[in-house]
């Protein structure tokens, strides 16, 4: 009887031991998970610094020239300073690159850190650090360049012990490290002429693709009303004295013009569309997919046709790319100012306002015969001009987002 009293104890405070090591275990693995995602956190926000930095730099694109000419290695245009102006300080340690660090809690030592490499002039070459990778990604162009860049960012989590030594070295101690990186490229918008309208070929005489009905305009202002690189000019219907209704109208410095280079996306926008997607503020398959309402200055992307009416109306601004055929119905009232880039063909209902320029690979049906209102197309060069300064920037690669796996402390 004895010896089972005291087993009983005995199991008693191994369970007891065991729980207690159980809940210690669970405790510090809880610990260094939320330190782990700490570090991803501040990780990602390197790199939302990085590409902040590169869209902030007047000289644009940022690079180093090709043969170099500002710095003399390709990478060197990634050249982040420090600055005792924090409002103009982009790093505090530009021997490195971009480099924060922050007190993540005034109860303890935890701090974090991230860090953007700068790969040196003279060092061993570094794949951690921001590179121009141009040449690897875009045919005939070359590192220099700047059109496109590679960065990866570090995030830490540490214990800062001791201000008198670096943050990963005792007694400082890294808690949790993490990596994330991506690709960042620069986009354009770069029409072959200035003109409303651009078609590849206008057709024939019996057969033209690009047609301006009755109540339809097309509005070049100083510059060209409709540009295409073969093919005859539109077919502009006439309203024969109809009551209110007038002759579809193509104006510009010239009308028309032939012999344009061929406004492929890449030559346009210089990537091509499976890029473009990939760098899309939005990308849908139907306009019931959109936000309503339409966000001004984004990229949109449709994958397949976009149809417009009265209860989805194109009402918005910035580039619109359409990887198909793109429907505005009669009533739809839609504003857009912006670019459009349809990769078919393009119909166009009054009421309907589009300012800046519109490329429709295929043709142009502008107005039909019996509208209701106007439907135009207005050339606009400060709105171009716009977009090109706000939406023409380095923009993020979404599918070349990695995270390399988080590590507890190093």
């Amino acid at each position: 009887m004895f010896v089972a009293i005291i087993l009983f104890f005995a199991i008693l405070i191994i369970l007891a031991t065991g729980v207690q090591r159980i809940t210690t275990s669970f405790k510090e693995t809880k610990y260094q998970l939320n330190a782990i995602a700490e570090a991803e956190n501040i990780a990602r926000a390197g790199l939302v610094d990085a590409v902040s930095w590169f869209r902030r730099q007047k000289s644009q694109p940022v690079a180093s020239g090709y043969p170099p000419i500002k710095y003399s290695w390709p990478d060197g245009a990634f050249d982040p300073k420090y600055n005792t102006n924090p409002s103009k300080c982009d790093t505090i340690d530009e021997s490195i690159g971009i480099v924060k660090q922050y007190k993540l809690s005034e109860n303890n030592n935890i701090w974090v850190r991230y860090e953007v490499r700068r790969q040196q002039e003279l060092a061993i070459y570094d794949p951690n650090a921001v590179h121009d990778i141009t040449a690897q990604r875009i045919f005939d162009k070359q590192n220099g360049e700047g059109l496109l860049w590679s960065i990866v960012s570090f995030g830490y989590v540490y214990n800062y012990v001791s201000t008198a030594t670096p943050f990963n070295i005792a007694p400082n101690k890294i808690i949790a490290k993490a990596q994330v990186s991506t690709e960042i490229r620069r986009m354009y918008v770069n029409p072959p002429v200035e003109s409303a309208y651009i078609v590849k070929d206008g057709g024939t005489a019996i057969s033209p693709t690009v047609i301006i009905n009755i109540n339809g305009k097309v509005i070049g202002g100083n510059n060209i009303g409709c540009g295409r690189v073969v093919g005859e000019i539109p077919l502009i219907k006439s309203a024969g004295g109809a009551f209110q209704l007038k002759d579809g109208e193509v104006s510009g410095n010239p009308k028309f013009q032939s012999g344009l280079d061929d406004p492929t996306v890449n030559y346009v926008l210089g990537v091509s569309s499976s890029e473009l997607k990939l760098l899309s503020d939005y990308i849908v398959n139907n306009v019931n997919d959109l936000p309503d309402p339409l966000p001004d200055m984004s990229l949109i992307f449709f994958e397949g046709d976009a149809n417009f009416s009265s209860t989805k109306p194109l009402r918005s601004s910035g580039i619109l790319f359409v990887n198909g055929n793109l429907n505005i119905a009669e009533g739809s009232n839609s504003n857009y100012s912006g670019f459009i880039y349809v990769l078919k063909k393009a119909i166009i209902n009054p009421p309907c306002l589009i300012s800046g320029c519109v490329i429709a690979y295929d043709g142009l049906v502008l107005s039909n015969p019996s509208p209701s209102d106007i439907a135009e197309i207005d050339y606009d060069s400060s709105i171009i001009e716009i977009i090109r300064q706000r939406m023409g920037h380095y923009r993020e690669n979404k599918s070349l987002f990695r995270v390399f796996k988080p590590m507890p402390g190093l």
